[in-house]
This record gives C-alpha cells, sequence and structure tokens, in this order.
C-alpha cells in the first residue's frame, strides 16, 4: 500500500472511530455512571463484537474483489460517497443528549450492540474496500488491516471512556470546530483515495 494512502486510511480510521457513535455514547455514558473498571467487560464485548465484524467483512470483501474484481473498483467509489456523507454529517451534527436509561454494564450488551451498529458495519465496509483490497490480495495483509482497525477502535474507546468524560463540557460548548476539524480531515481522506 502506498505511503500515502495509508495515511489517509489511518486518518479515516481514526476520524471515523472517535466520532460519536452507538460505541463511544454507550462507553461515555456507562463509565461516567458506572466507572471504568465496572464498564471493562462491556467494553471488552464492544471489542470483540467489532474484531467479528472486521474478520466477516474482510474475509466476504476479499472473497468477492477475488472472483468479482469490478467491484472493488465500484467499492471505492462508493466508499468515497460514503466518506463524504459522513464528513457532512459530523460537521452538521449537533451535541448528543446522552441516554441515561443504560443499566449496569455487561458484556453481551457490547457484543450484540455490533450487530446493530451500522456505522461499525460500514466502517468496516469502508475502510477495507475503499483502502486495502484495491492495493492488495494477499490474506494475511487483510486480516492485519482488520487488527489495525480494531486497534484503533480500542485506542477510541479508552479515549471516550477516559478523556471523554472530561472533555464533555468542552466538547459541547465547542462542537462546530471539533465538527469541523474532523469534517475536513475525511475530506483529506476522499482526495488522498484519488489522488
Amino acid at each position: 500500500m502506498p505511503n500515502t494512502i495509508l495515511i489517509a486510511f489511518l486518518l479515516y480510521a481514526f476520524s471515523t472511530a472517535i466520532t460519536p457513535g452507538p460505541n463511544n455514547i454507550l462507553t461515555l455514558n456507562t463509565v461516567s455512571r458506572f466507572g471504568l473498571k465496572k464498564s471493562a467487560k462491556m467494553m471488552s464485548g464492544i471489542l470483540s463484537g467489532i474484531m467479528i465484524i472486521l474478520s466477516i467483512t474482510a474475509t466476504l470483501s476479499f472473497i468477492l474483489s477475488r472472483y468479482i474484481p469490478e467491484l472493488t473498483h465500484i467499492a471505492k467509489y462508493l466508499g468515497a460517497i460514503y466518506i463524504l456523507y459522513l464528513s457532512y454529517k459530523i460537521y452538521t451534527s449537533k451535541p448528543i443528549e446522552i441516554d441515561s436509561s443504560v443499566k449496569e454494564p455487561r458484556f453481551m450488551t457490547g457484543l450484540i450492540n455490533q450487530f446493530l451498529n451500522v456505522k461499525i458495519i460500514l466502517y468496516a465496509i469502508t475502510s477495507l474496500n475503499s483502502f486495502v483490497l484495491p492495493y492488495t490480495s494477499n490474506p494475511l495483509e487483510i486480516i492485519f488491516y482488520a487488527f489495525v482497525l480494531t486497534m484503533i477502535s480500542a485506542v477510541s474507546l479508552m479515549a471516550w471512556a477516559v478523556i471523554g468524560v472530561l472533555l464533555s463540557d468542552l466538547m459541547r460548548r465547542k462542537y462546530k470546530l471539533i465538527n469541523t476539524i474532523l469534517a475536513l480531515i475525511l475530506l483529506e481522506s476522499v482526495f488522498s483515495l484519488f489522488f
């Protein structure tokens, strides 16, 4: 994978993983109510679910790209369109009200959430089909990049768990600036896909 694409891949993956979504909001809410130690089981469930989704997506994407290679090019354009859409949604989003009805955190809550979480499914499909499969057909490299995506997700969860609670007031006050920066990072990822 060329360095410019690798950088775009990492920027896309981090900016997508760190933005507010079901996993991050659930983690923020749970940690703020129950503490980091009691929330660890649920966060482990989230990461296990992410790894399962990424493994399934990597396998299916590899098979489809090997037998129907045109899909890789189509997926690259669809991925770029989705990234543009996500960039717009981030830029125009307002602060999120956190649901106060979260119960005691459990492993299965985090795991099952992933199969209902459209963001993580699109994250996996877009990342692998737009940034990885056009540049490699080596199954070990594809698995490696799926693992990288999982680790980026883990870092993002920890950021929301540890720092997110501390920054929630600032993020509500400066949401426009933060959203603009994240949207611009995503736009740069689209630019890097094609140039």
